[in-house]
């Protein structure tokens, strides 16, 4: 069947009973690599080259051309499109139309390259359920990858851009000791899986290194030794593909039941971050996109590489019903009081007093409820003593802590998702692209065709939230939509990595930008446009991201409340042209709704917009003071280059 946006041949990609998965569940001492190179080489417009993993995988992930990228948004999808995409995902049921829409877009990324989304296509388009959102400080969200890797039975993959050593990176290290102690225990050992992104001189023969002991042992890793985790078959790949192609990626599988999918990678920062807690088939994706990442060959194989996704037992689990539930899931008055029967059934039904006020007697040795303080993550702390475990212990709250009207205003950084069937959902990802320049064909990928057609096909507002906004084509993009008359909304950072956003072809810091767009634009237009400089829960007005003290490294876009895009990927130029990252896009107005409230309780971002003019003032009038000082010319130039540095470093902004 053919129609005007989706061809015979996607469509024939998109309902092929091949996977990378398959492939390499029936060999599984292959390297998946070089399986996907011809996988679908009936669709490869040239012969994958068959050199090294480095030339093998930039010849698998080859892009497609600017014309192409240019034809993919220049049409509006039919009825008939609309139809024909519904048939190119196991979705379970059909989309809302702005999902099909979008995802034709994605789609047509395939024409020319099968790999456009790094996941072989019939996993594109897929379903699943959010069970659990976290929107916190980075030691909440490593804390719930302890309780899942804990708890695996058979096999875990781990994937961040950068591991630094670190308390993160140590909670990490203690979830791979106690698992080990507990395969032993069990008698049957588990494989552990994990890929990283230290760049390494190395890398310029070989993209994917696989890391020895030394490295492992280092100041800075500082992973346990395989001696230390005897219940364990450890293997760890350092992958980057020189020079700027980054391994951008953050996600966990645990026993192909579960994954998470987060913004932050394993070290010490400051930054508020988001994870989204992903069941369903929509894993069997992720799965696969681990696999083309890892691309070497394994030893031993991961395995459960036979299986597929299977609905648990009973159906979906949300809550504290979900068996990867802990009481560090609990926020807020309903989370003190769920703690509270918790210690009763702990205590056999009994507790120091009985009924409500036995309970209260309870949760007030804990700490202090009525005194304000909040219950967050299991316990008593002020929101400041919450925010400051990200790595910024001396930040010190500068408004005092007021009682929400209602539980609907209460600090809950932990979103526990209210029951609900599968929805459809949709990988969308891009591969890295190390060679120096932002070319127009670095766009052909899933990830950035979903995100120029969201903000295309927005018939009322679009929601952004990112720590740098800078690349040409979503500045552009918000600007066309702003002037169809699309409100947009941006939450972003003032100061985030001003000195690498400086560098020629970077896009300029994000003070510079909204200076621009504000400017582009005519009094009523303006209007439209609503930018805001992310602000801590506990600050009365933004904090320059250079000084490391209350920072946001969350990255969403939902639109029209409707349609959620959440993973990895930053709005700057790096990760437009050149990073890989993994998303996944939500069609789903509940769940979008949770976030878009979970971001409004969780910060106060919302009451610091700037002007239309792009300043931000103070209701005195004053701007900011504390500006990093980084901006075009020479100084910029060379701030730019040490910011460089420190990113791939990790000590930068990805």
């Amino acid at each position: 069947m053919t129609t005007t946006m989706i061809s015979d041949k996607v469509y024939s990609l998109t309902h092929s009973e091949k996977t990378l998965t398959t492939a390499f569940a029936a060999s599984p001492t292959s390297s998946p690599g070089h399986l996907a190179t011809t996988l679908y080489e009936e669709h490869h417009k040239k012969p994958v080259a068959s050199g090294g993993y480095l030339e093998t995988f930039m010849g698998v992930l080859q892009s497609g051309n600017a014309n192409e990228t240019h034809q993919i948004l220049s049409q509006e999808p039919t009825l008939a499109d609309l139809d024909s995409a519904a048939e190119c995902g196991d979705f379970g049921s059909r989309p809302s139309d702005l999902f099909l829409k979008i995802y034709c877009n994605v789609l047509a990324t395939l024409e020319t390259n099968p790999w456009a989304g790094v996941v072989s296509p019939p996993l594109l388009g897929s379903r699943g359920v959010v069970n659990l959102s976290i929107i916190s400080v980075i030691p909440d969200i490593i804390q719930h990858h302890y309780d899942c890797i804990v708890h695996a039975e058979s096999e875990v993959f781990l994937a961040t851009n950068f591991w630094q050593a670190s308390k993160s990176a140590s909670k990490i290290c203690d979830a791979l000791v106690e698992l080990s102690r507990r395969a032993m225990n069990r008698g049957k050992k588990v494989v552990v899986k994990m890929i990283y992104d230290r760049a390494n001189l190395k890398m310029l023969t070989e993209s994917h290194i696989v890391v020895d002991d030394a490295e492992m042992a280092s100041d800075d890793v500082k992973l346990p030794k395989r001696s230390d985790m005897p219940g364990l078959e450890f293997e760890l790949v350092n992958f980057h593909q020189p020079i700027f192609g980054t391994f951008h990626c953050k996600f966990l599988i645990v026993d192909h039941k579960m994954a998470l999918l987060n913004s932050n990678n394993i070290q010490d920062r400051p930054n508020v971050e988001m994870m989204i807690h992903l069941e369903g088939p929509i894993v069997d994706s992720l799965y696969d996109t681990a696999l083309i990442s890892w691309f070497r060959p394994m030893h031993p194989p991961l395995p459960l590489l036979g299986s597929r996704y299977r609905l648990p037992q009973g159906g979906y689990k949300f809550g504290m019903d979900n068996e990867y539930a802990t009481t560090r899931n609990l926020d807020g008055s309903q989370g003190a009081e769920l703690f509270a029967k918790k210690l009763e059934q702990e205590a056999g039904g009994k507790s120091d007093g009985g009924g409500d006020e036995g309970r209260k007697r309870q949760i007030t040795s804990l700490g202090s409820p009525d005194s304000g303080v909040p219950f967050i993550s299991g316990s008593y702390q002020t929101i400041t003593e919450h925010l400051n475990a990200g790595d910024q212990p001396d930040t010190h709250a500068s408004i005092p802590y007021e009682l929400p009207a209602s539980s609907a205003d209460e600090y809950t950084p932990h979103i526990l998702h209210a029951s609900h069937g599968e929805c459809p959902m949709a990988l969308v990802n891009r591969a890295p692209n190390g060679k120096p320049g932002n070319p127009a064909s670095s766009l052909h990928n899933t990830q950035d065709a979903a995100w120029l057609a969201g903000l295309k096909y927005a018939q009322r507002k679009v929601f952004i939230q990112t720590p740098t906004f800078n690349a040409v084509p979503v500045v552009d993009g918000v600007l066309n939509a702003v002037r169809r008359g699309v409100e947009c909304t941006l939450y972003i950072d003032v100061g985030f990595n001003d000195g690498g956003e400086a560098l020629p072809g970077q896009g300029g810091t994000n003070e510079e930008v909204t200076k621009k767009m504000f400017a582009q634009l005519t009094v009523e237009e303006k209007e439209n446009l609503k930018i805001y400089w992310y602000t801590g829960k506990d600050q009365m007005k933004p904090i320059n991201a250079s000084v490391q003290k209350r920072n946001c490294h969350v990255k969403l876009m939902v639109i029209d409340d409707s349609v959620g895009i959440v993973g990895n990927g930053n709005q700057d130029t790096q990760s437009w042209y050149h990073s890989q990252e993994v998303n996944v896009m939500i069609d789903n107005p509940k769940v979008c709704q949770e976030w878009l409230d979970g971001i409004r309780r969780n910060q106060n971002t919302h009451l610091h917009e700037l002007q239309k003019d792009g300043v931000y003032r103070d209701e005195d009038g004053n701007p900011l003071t504390d500006s990093s000082g980084v901006g075009s010319g020479f100084r910029g130039v060379v701030k730019g280059i040490q910011g460089s540095i420190a990113r791939v470093r990790g000590k930068g902004g990805f």
